[in-house]
Order: structure tokens, then sequence, then C-alpha cells
């Protein structure tokens, strides 16, 4: 008799959910209390999750999910270890799907043009840009500077010729630090999770133990993207918009970092290279 499948991951048994939900606790820092007070129920509550002598409404794996502050993913894998059908959808940014986030996305790219503009998902890894952005961060990283499996931030870091390319590189490695580090906080288990492990990996190895990102430069009133190349000087600032309410991983995990010229220089040498660009 041939041995039976494997489980599929997101299959879970009620016994899944003591030991989902003391896993999820302690990787975001949290005490049985300090979850208690979160999610505004009993430290003895929570105590009898975690040893399986209670079992959870689908009320309170919602409200433990806000406290711990989960990705709509691991927030469905808590339900289906509780037993409860998942709340959220899960798509990739290019499944059908996952339409009208893509139509969103094209849409708030396009109007940011002549500046340059991307789609992440939460490990930095390039979606979509706007013609600006391919060819200004194309020309700084070099080949291979939109793959899809590698996180912009880690192409950036292991790319000599970005790092020359950038008078600041040191104090934007300490934030490009503190970035996947918070990316990394919920992001679930998987290629993505991985991806950010390994530009934190890159960035660790480029970055003085120790070093600070205030100490590096003094800041001023936002963090600025200083290229210095014989053919370009400017200076960009960053937005980073997210949707408000996501009902679907797409949603949730997507990003879109706008740069800004940060002084009149900058937007004159921007505009000057949209112009000089081919239209198509």
């Amino acid at each position: 008799m041939a041995p039976s499948a494997a489980p599929s991951p997101a299959v879970r048994t009620l016994a899944d959910f003591p030991a989902m939900l003391g896993r999820l606790r302690r990787a975001r820092g949290f005490s049985q209390l300090g979850l208690a007070l979160a999610a505004d129920v009993s430290q003895r509550h929570v105590s009898f999750l975690e040893t399986n002598r209670t079992r959870p409404s689908r009320d309170m794996v919602g409200r433990l999910a806000a406290a711990l502050d989960l990705a709509l993913k691991d927030e469905n894998a808590l339900l289906l270890a509780a037993g409860f059908a998942p709340a959220h959808g899960e798509h990739a940014f290019g499944d059908e799907a996952a339409a009208m986030i893509r139509r969103v996305t094209e849409l708030a790219l396009a109007a940011h043009e002549p500046f340059p503009a991307f789609a992440v998902d939460r490990a930095w890894r390039p979606l979509a840009g706007n013609a600006p952005a391919l060819a200004l961060f194309g020309a700084l990283i070099g080949d291979g500077a939109l793959d899809p499996a590698v996180s912009l931030m880690r192409a950036a870091a292991t790319s000599e010729a970005f790092r020359t390319s950038v008078a600041n590189w040191p104090q934007l490695a300490l934030h490009f630090v503190a970035l996947a580090e918070a990316e990394a906080w919920r992001a679930p288990p998987g290629p993505m999770r991985a991806e950010l492990d390994a530009t934190l990996a890159a960035l660790s190895a480029l970055t003085p133990e120790g070093a600070q990102l205030h100490a590096v430069q003094p800041m001023g009133a936002a963090l600025i993207l200083q290229v210095r190349t014989p053919a370009l000087s400017v200076d960009l600032v960053s937005t980073i918009a997210q949707f408000g309410a996501p009902h679907d991983t797409a949603a949730d995990d997507l990003r879109i970092e706008f740069f800004y010229p940060a002084d009149a220089a900058s937007e004159t040498a921007l505009r000057a290279l949209a112009s000089r660009r081919p239209q198509t």
C-alpha cells in the first residue's frame, strides 16, 4: 500500500493551535501577560489557550491576531489551527483575483511620473515600476535590478555600482536594516521571510557593528537618497503607501514607494531625464 501524502501545511488540527499561538507570541516578544493586556483578556485565559485547556472562539482568534499584529496569512493559519475557516483571501499580486489591486497600483505608478515609483511586496521584491523607476534604478543597480525574486534592498546592497553612486550609503544601509527588520517581524514563514532574512544578512555584512542610524549622519526632516553620478545629481525622499483595510494577502503584502525630488534642482533634473526618455 502506497504511503499517504503528507498533509498540506495549511491543514491544521485543534492540537496545533496552542503551539502556534505560543510560537507567534514569543516571536513578537510578548509575555503571556503582555499578550493578555494587548488582547484585553486575562493572563489565565492566554495560559489556558496555550496549554489546550480552553478552545478559542473565532472572535478570540481575531482579537489575538490583532494584538499580535499578524499578517493576514498568519491570521488565516491561526484560524485554521483553531478549527475555523480562513477570514481572508490568499492570492499573489499576479493572480486573476488581484486584478483590482493591480489596477490601483498601475494607476498610482503612472500618476507619479515623471518621478520614480515602485510596487513591492513586504520583502521589497519588485512587482512593478513606472518608467522613471525602471530607468533610474536599473542604471544605478545594473543587470538584474528588477529580479522579482530578489529584494531591491538586497540588490542595492550587493551592487558596488549602487553603493558608490549613493553619497550617503551608510545611512541608507541602516535605514534598509530597520525597514527589513520591521517587515520580517510580520512576515509568515516562507519565501518572503527567507528573502528578508537574506536581505538582512547582506546588509549586516556591510554595516559597521553597533552603528546607529542617527549617528552616521545628522538627520533632517526625512532621510534623503543622495544620488551622485557623473551624469546625474539628485536628492530623493520617499513615501510608502499601503492599502488601508486589506482583506487579501495580495493587498496586505503590497507596498508602493513613491520617490519625490527633495529640492528644485532635483525636480528639474528628473523632469529633464523624463523628456529625453523615448515615448512608448
